[in-house]
């Protein structure tokens, strides 16, 4: 019987997606009626540089590059399974990291197409309206770009990565997901986004990971590595006499 899945690199993940998911929901609307304005005036004073900065690497939140990354990657390492010798370690491994390049790619694709649908319907008018014209609200089913800010996209995108980084490799969770938070961080920084934009991208991304990590798991397909038995497994270890 195959043990229990150990679900973005902790067996208490469960329990954990839902507190966190449950914080994001809540702190939405309090963000949306007293934090997002004030954030947005207090951006405007940032340093040059620190702005700057922020505007030099926010463009690692756009997804293409990543795709075109991680559809890379899945085929380079299913093709060397397709080499590999059937009965070989190395197949077996290279099946797993083309497996795992595939979670990345869906992660970031369906994350990303959920956030456009979401944009769209919801209809969040730009930080940069409200600092023109004192524009702060909503107007659904627009294809402006300016009025489809929530959720932020390169938010969805970089925590999908973190997520999926988590379920992949648990031991990179914490670089993961120190990059997300500075690339969304940058969103905010450079006025693209409100900070409640940013919390709506982590939110699109931990659901579309938690679904995604579940369908390969019915599935059976594994993308961590994993230990090869012991072959004296059923056999004490031997004592020094």
């Amino acid at each position: 019987m195959r043990p229990p899945a150990d679900h973005l690199g902790s067996k208490q993940f469960p329990s954990r997606a839902v507190l966190l998911a449950a914080l994001a929901v809540l702190s939405i609307p309090l963000l949306m009626l007293f934090v997002d304005r004030p954030v947005t005036l207090a951006m405007k004073e940032l340093p040059a540089w620190l702005e700057n900065g922020a505007g030099a690497i926010t463009w690692l939140g756009k997804s293409l590059g990543w795709l075109l990354l991680s559809a890379g990657l899945a085929l380079f390492w299913a093709g060397l399974a397709r080499l590999s010798d059937p009965a070989s370690l190395g197949r077996s491994r290279c099946r797993r990291r083309a497996l795992a390049s595939i979670f990345l790619f869906a992660a970031v694709a369906l994350s990303g197409i959920l956030a456009n649908l979401i944009k769209l319907a919801v209809g969040r008018l730009r930080p940069n309206l409200f600092l023109s014209d004192g524009a702060y609200g909503f107007e659904p089913w627009h294809l402006d770009s300016d009025l489809r800010g929530f959720p932020s996209g390169h938010a969805a995108t970089v925590f999908a990565l973190a997520f999926a980084f988590a379920v992949i490799r648990p031991g990179w969770r914490l670089p993961a997901l120190a990059f997300a938070i500075v690339i969304a961080a940058t969103r905010v920084a450079v006025n693209a986004h409100y900070l409640s934009d940013v919390i709506g991208g982590l939110l699109v991304a931990l659901g579309t990971v938690v679904w995604l990590e579940r369908f390969f798991d019915r599935r059976g397909w594994q993308l961590t590595e994993s230990r090869e038995p012991s072959p004296t497994g059923d056999q004490k270890p031997r004592t020094a006499p």
